[in-house]
C-alpha cells in the first residue's frame, strides 16, 4: 500500500513543477509593425549659424553682434513607408532682442532680421527596435539670413522727419540667400497604435553648395563679399502620426 501511495506522488510531481497561470510573468507583446505613416511635426531647434565672411567684417568695423544660437521653429509633412520616408520641413527664426542699445556710445549694431528656410529630405530607418527608430536623414534645401545695421544715439529725431534722417553707418538690409545640402540623425519613439503621438528629436548639418554673394534690398551692392554657410542644428519635435497596417494575408 506504502508502495503505491509513493508511486502515485511520484506520478503528480510534474504538475506540482508547473506555475500558476493567474501569476505567471505576462508574455512581451510583439514589436508593432505599421506599414506605413503620414506625418506631421511642429518642433523646435537651436541652430549655431557660421557666416565667417560677415562676421570677419563685423569684427574689421567694430560692429557689435550676438553670437549665441538661433531659436527656431519648425513644421513638417512626412510620409513613411517600411523604412523609407520622405519629408518636407520648413523652419523660421524666432525674433529675439540682441544686444541692448549702448546709451553711452555710437556703437554700431548688428541686429539679425530674418532667418527661414525649407528643406526636403529623404531617410533610412537604419535602426529599428521594439520602442525607437533612428532614421540617417539627407536633403536638399535653401536658406534666408538677414541682418540690419544700425548705430545706437542718444539724439531726439521727430517722427514726423523720422524718413528724412539716415544716420552714417545704418545699412537697413544684408541678405544671404543659398542653397544647401542637409544630412543629420533622427530619433523617434516607435508607433504603437493607429493614431500616436510621439517624440522625435535630431542633429543634423547644413552647408552651402558654393560661395554665394551678400546683397541688399536697399542698394545695388558691387563688390559685396562672397560666403559659404555652415550650420549645426539641434531640434525636438513632436510627431502627430496616421498609422496603416500592412494588408493580413489570407
Amino acid at each position: 500500500m506504502k508502495l503505491i501511495f509513493l508511486l502515485a506522488l511520484l506520478a503528480t510531481y510534474p504538475v506540482w513543477g508547473q506555475s500558476d497561470d493567474s501569476t505567471a510573468t505576462p508574455a512581451i507583446p510583439p514589436k508593432s509593425n505599421f506599414r506605413s505613416s503620414w506625418i506631421m511635426e511642429p518642433g523646435f531647434a537651436y541652430a549655431i549659424t557660421s557666416l565667417p565672411t560677415m562676421r570677419g567684417y563685423f569684427r574689421t568695423n567694430q560692429i557689435k553682434v550676438d553670437n549665441s544660437p538661433d531659436r527656431v521653429a519648425l513644421a513638417s509633412f512626412a510620409y513613411r513607408r517600411q523604412r523609407f520616408k520622405v519629408a518636407l520641413q520648413a523652419f523660421f527664426a524666432i525674433d529675439k532682442s540682441l544686444l541692448p542699445p549702448d546709451k553711452k556710445g555710437n556703437s554700431l549694431f548688428a541686429r539679425r532680421q530674418n532667418m527661414s528656410g525649407v528643406t526636403f529630405l529623404l531617410g533610412y530607418d537604419v535602426a529599428n527596435t521594439r520602442n525607437k527608430r533612428v532614421f540617417i536623414n539627407a536633403g536638399l534645401g535653401s536658406l534666408h539670413y538677414e541682418y540690419s545695421i544700425f548705430r545706437a544715439t542718444n539724439q531726439s529725431v521727430s517722427f514726423q522727419n523720422l524718413l528724412q534722417y539716415s544716420p552714417p553707418g545704418s545699412v537697413p538690409s544684408l541678405i544671404q540667400t543659398t542653397g544647401f545640402w542637409d544630412v543629420n540623425v533622427e530619433v523617434v519613439q516607435r508607433e504603437k497604435r493607429p493614431n500616436t503621438f510621439q517624440w522625435v528629436s535630431r542633429f543634423g548639418y547644413r552647408r552651402s553648395f558654393q560661395r554665394t554673394p551678400w546683397r541688399s534690398d536697399a542698394f545695388e551692392l558691387t563688390d559685396a563679399p562672397k560666403e559659404r554657410m555652415g550650420q549645426f542644428y539641434l531640434q525636438i519635435g513632436v510627431y502627430i502620426s496616421r498609422n496603416f497596417s500592412g494588408r493580413q494575408k489570407p
